[in-house]
């Protein structure tokens, strides 16, 4: 069985990173941003006790590991569902856990892989400064906080049709980078997105990073937003799957 689920999770794994999608989408459209965000804002301006350079790092890391998992995970989910995949699985010794957990495990790879690319590339482009303990506390926020993101990876996955999985995914993952005050901080938006976006999983996530290099540690709010999003993707995509299985 160990060996079985090993074997799927390097597989799992070397799909993800062969796919032109996640180069695109999860680390040069990030990255580009990133970039297009610091030069127009200015890399060394003063923003929430940091730089821009580092601010916008934190937040183009959030906004592509949430991409990563809707798109990577979630989407995938969905094809696999609409091609018969996991019917197929059935007649094969491989269990639904075995590939579910294998397919969390390769995501979760794959999220430490672009953590350490993005946060690499920043730093020596714009030379940032920041302490170890900074750079593994983020590093390990993010990396941690993408599990409430696989969540809505996961409902996503649940509808039977890709084509509209890949139009919401979409929709969601730059609605709630927009929203949520990752392209821009929420005290620039209209008030009325300020009034949403302070609620939103994707602000919570950020701004957790955002703390740490100002010298703080993640808000109470921070941490319970997070858990009580994941915990509710979660409990909401295993009782539809279960449902569609019983009917």
């Amino acid at each position: 069985m160990f060996n079985m689920f090993m074997a799927q999770t390097k597989a799992e794994s070397l799909r993800i990173i062969r796919s032109p999608f996640f180069l695109l989408f999860s680390i040069a459209m990030p990255l580009g941003f990133y970039f297009l965000f610091t030069t127009l804002n200015g890399a060394d301006k003063s923003i929430q006790s940091t730089s821009w350079a580092v601010f916008s790092l934190m937040s183009m890391t959030a906004f592509s590991l949430i991409g990563t998992a809707v798109s990577q995970f979630g989407i995938r989910l969905s094809f696999e569902h609409q091609d018969g995949w996991v019917r197929l699985l059935r007649l094969t010794p491989l269990t639904p856990g075995v590939w579910l957990g294998s397919k969390i495990v390769a995501q979760m790879v794959i999220h430490l892989i672009v953590i350490v690319v993005i946060f690499l590339t920043a730093a020596l482009a714009h030379d940032i400064e920041l302490t170890a303990v900074q750079w593994i506390s983020c590093g390990m926020w993010l990396w941690l906080g993408s599990i409430p993101m696989l969540g809505l990876g996961a409902l996503l996955g649940t509808l039977k049709n890709a084509n509209t999985s890949i139009a919401i995914g979409n929709v969601l993952q730059m609605g709630l980078a927009i929203v949520g005050g990752l392209w821009m901080p929420l005290q620039n938006l209209p008030t009325w997105m300020q009034s949403i976006g302070q609620w939103l999983p994707s602000h919570s996530y950020a701004s957790g990073a955002w703390n740490m290099v100002a010298g703080h540690m993640p808000g109470t709010s921070n941490l319970i937003t997070l858990a009580a999003y994941g915990l509710a993707f979660i409990v909401l995509a295993v009782y539809i799957f279960n449902r569609r299985e019983a009917v």
